[in-house]
């Protein structure tokens, strides 16, 4: 059963669909380090500044084929106004808030994934 008796159906895809979430979260995390890292780096190699380094300017300039599929799926999936708001914030601080957000998802659903029956 789960919430107020209602009985759960397919409970252990329900686990595995939130153990394999909390999984991507956590080990997703050494990546987005490196990202932050490689931003840092470019940062303090080069006239751009932590503000400065936007998505837009780190994807176009160090990953050109990510960049064109990043802005492909934002303009999709999110009006213009919003895919050129996520293009237009800083890279770093992107990454790093997603990161943290991302880790404490991950550290928050894995228990309560491993204790479902």
């Amino acid at each position: 059963t789960g919430f107020d008796g209602i009985k759960v159906v397919g409970g252990s895809v329900v686990k595995s669909a939130l153990l394999t979430v909390a999984y991507l979260c956590l080990w997703t995390t050494p990546l987005q380090l490196a990202a932050i890292g490689w931003g840092l780096f470019l940062v303090a190699t080069s006239d751009w500044s932590i503000i400065s380094l936007t998505n837009q300017v780190f994807l176009s300039g160090q990953l050109p084929w990510l960049y064109d599929l990043a802005k492909l799926v934002w303009f999709f999936v999110f009006p213009d106004a919003v895919g050129h708001w996520i293009m237009g914030l800083p890279f770093i601080v992107h990454v790093s808030i997603k990161a943290v957000a991302s880790t404490l998802l991950g550290f928050w659903l894995l228990p309560i994934a491993r204790n479902m029956a």
